[in-house]
């Protein structure tokens, strides 16, 4: 059988074609014809204008939540963005890796991505950026991760995109890759359509009112699509961006080094042999330091919160060295609460002392509200903020400061608690507020983090519950800093355990090679 040769069938098609459209294209000049003999075509014309700016101002109030990112944001914009995209468990050195991100963000052009090349150069971009920002001491900083940190990023990242494929493409689970291929080489097809489609806009030209009706709405929709094609691909940019920054912060801060199961059960070596004084389980615990001067109410405050003497008092300073207590109480995670010895005058706060706030996850802070000499408070909490500084890949524990002794405050004899600290009537609750704006400003911390209380041994304790609160409201950011600490613990502690078994498997696949 004979086959037709390109040209005869690109004729017959073309006339199939026209014997096709020429039905349609007659409406054109019929229907004009047909108003104008009716006197209705200026009507008509004007109907489809008004029509064309209601569907206009429809499409403008329908898509008004989306809106396009400006150029050249502004820079509070960008930091606003990037601290509600930042994960809350990152330290201040991989916040500062996500605001070299943002800044690729910021000045990416979507344009401009449009090859694989380029997209592949803007990945490995973002990569460096976050590499020479977490190890920027080191000559080689893109090679700093182990094989297994590579293979479990691979790993997750290969699972987020069977989830993506499987739920967000349309017949992502159904067409093979063979079907995908050919539908890629149809894609000029669509070139094809766009120029029929522009001989399409001359031909109607037969009719002006139609035309300039059609050739207004088209110019709306054209351009409503053409704002929401650039936002979807800065969108597309953006999310690529970000989804490779965060997996290069998860990769070059060590998140990937211990498995998870590893780190559930690890154990810090201070913290092993505080579980065995406290008599606790073997677990990592939250670690809660209280810290102050000397006679403050510390180990008053231990009392308290154990609901039991188990931490002594008495007139002249009993805690001499950072004794650990067992703190049990509902939905709160098993957790250690470290007595500390009370802070000296005129004396810095020892590296002893230092290592032990590092070592906590929540710093109570103590101090007293009938006395002025915070000083020592103020020198020792500027020494803590100073060590975090200096070690951006820790993340600084939450501080809830504990202002003791205000049944002391005047009047001296008034003592009938509940107070409210914004009632202006009453002298004490006057003073209980002076004292708390007082401290608040020696300290430089906010009012909202000094919980007034009174926990003499000859009274009833005040304020304990608000104590708990201030607790409760700040373990999320506790735990978060645990979760750094045993991260980092666990990253420079060595497993013999696993050494040998590594040893020992690495022995075996050798004799097996050998034998083979």
């Amino acid at each position: 059988m004979r086959r037709d040769s390109p040209a005869l069938r690109v004729l017959r098609l073309s006339l199939i074609g026209i014997g096709l459209s020429l039905p349609m294209l007659s409406l054109v000049p019929l229907g004009s014809l047909w108003l104008w003999e009716r006197g209705l075509l200026i009507w008509w014309a004007g109907a489809a204008c008004i029509s064309t700016v209601l569907a206009w101002g429809l499409q403008r109030w329908l898509l008004s939540p989306i809106k396009p990112p400006p150029v050249e944001p502004a820079v509070s914009d960008t930091e606003a963005d990037s601290d509600e995209t930042a994960d809350a468990s990152w330290t201040p050195g991989e916040r500062a890796a996500w605001q070299r991100v943002q800044e690729i963000v910021k000045a990416v052009d979507p344009e401009h991505l449009k090859t694989r090349a380029e997209i592949i150069e803007l990945g490995q971009r973002t990569i460096e950026a976050v590499a020479t920002s977490l190890h920027p001491e080191r000559k080689e900083p893109l090679l700093q991760f182990t094989a297994p940190e590579a293979l479990a990023l691979v790993t997750r990242v290969s699972g987020r995109m069977n989830t993506f494929v499987r739920e967000s493409v349309p017949l992502g689970d159904r067409l093979t890759l063979a079907q995908m291929r050919a539908l890629y080489e149809w894609r000029g097809a669509i070139e094809v359509a766009e120029q029929a489609w522009s001989v399409w806009r001359v031909l109607r030209l037969v009719n002006p009112a139609s035309a300039l009706a059609n050739e207004v709405r088209e110019r709306i929709s054209k351009e409503l699509m053409a704002w929401g094609k650039s936002h979807i691909a800065r969108k597309l940019a953006t999310v690529f961006i970000e989804e490779v920054g965060r997996a290069a912060i998860d990769l070059y801060g060590g998140r990937l080094r211990i498995a998870p199961e590893r780190l559930e059960r690890h154990v810090s070596a201070g913290s092993a042999s505080d579980i065995v004084e406290a008599d606790t389980e073997l677990a990592e615990p939250l670690r809660l330091l209280v810290a102050g001067q000397v006679s403050v109410g510390k180990s008053s405050l231990v009392n308290a919160l154990g609901q039991e003497a188990r931490a002594a008092v008495d007139a002249l300073p009993a805690t001499a060295r950072f004794t650990p207590y067992r703190l049990e109480r509902d939905g709160l995670p098993a957790a250690l609460v470290v007595d500390s010895p009370g802070l000296a005058a005129n004396q810095p706060p020892s590296n002893a002392f230092i290592a032990e706030v590092a070592r906590c996850d929540l710093l109570l802070w103590v101090c007293a509200a009938n006395r002025a000499d915070r000083e020592i408070d103020r020198q020792a909490l500027a020494a803590v903020r100073a060590h975090f500084t200096a070690h951006p890949e820790r993340r600084m524990p939450p501080v809830l400061v504990v202002l003791t002794h205000v049944d002391r405050l005047r009047p001296f004899q008034e003592w009938s608690p509940p107070y409210d600290l914004n009632d202006a009537g009453s002298p004490k609750a006057a003073s209980m507020r002076a004292a708390v704006e007082a401290v608040a400003a020696d300290l430089d911390v906010p009012e909202g983090d000094i919980v007034p209380c009174s926990l003499a041994a000859d009274a009833a304790a005040y304020n304990v519950d608000a104590i708990w609160a201030g607790i409760s409201a700040r373990l999320p950011e506790a735990q978060r800093a645990r979760l750094v600490r045993t991260l980092r613990d666990a990253a420079g502690a060595w497993d013999l355990g696993s050494i040998w078994s590594q040893a020992l498997s690495g022995g075996r696949v050798l004799v097996g090679t050998i034998r083979r």
